[in-house]
């Protein structure tokens, strides 16, 4: 079978095609949107591991008794004692884990709706429908113009 132009053309722009090719291409950006929300998610998780590591380093080098001056000049920065920057400490490592764990969650619930996005196939299916059908109708209509035109044949001279 040879490319018939005129035929690619006049399927290209029918009105069902434009359409679902507009659906088909929204599609394609969703999914392209979704694949890079799953990166900016998991990049989150990165961010806050980052953030309990820091706690935990801090919390180790200051682990041994702290000494008088250590225990001023925490009094000084931060107008707490040791044990006090301690106890907060541990809390704000205790909830930087917890968003760690809401935030791997976010990640999931992104990495689903990617893989959904990308197993549905319904516009491509729809686009494919919509072209089989102009092809159709272009077939037709060129089927009916190639037909001899139905009266007396015209006059020659």
């Amino acid at each position: 079978m040879t490319f018939d132009k005129e035929r690619y053309d006049y399927i290209e722009q029918s009105a069902e095609v434009v359409e679902a090719l507009a659906v088909h291409r929204k599609r394609y950006q969703d999914i392209q949107e979704a694949d890079r929300n799953v990166i900016l998610e998991a990049r989150k998780v990165a961010a806050l591991l980052a953030a309990f590591d820091a706690t935990w380093e801090k919390q180790a080098e200051l682990s041994e008794d702290v000494s008088k001056s250590d225990d001023a000049t925490l009094k000084r920065f931060t107008n707490e004692d040791a044990e006090t920057w301690f106890w907060r400490m541990n809390m704000a490592q205790e909830c930087v884990q917890e968003a760690i764990a809401e935030q791997c969650a976010r990640v999931g619930s992104a990495q689903f709706k990617y893989k959904q996005l990308q197993r549905d196939h319904k516009a491509c299916i729809d686009l494919q429908l919509a072209r089989d059908l102009a092809g159709k109708r272009y077939d037709e209509i060129k089927k009916q113009s190639d037909k001899p035109k139905r009266g007396r044949p015209g006059k020659s001279k």
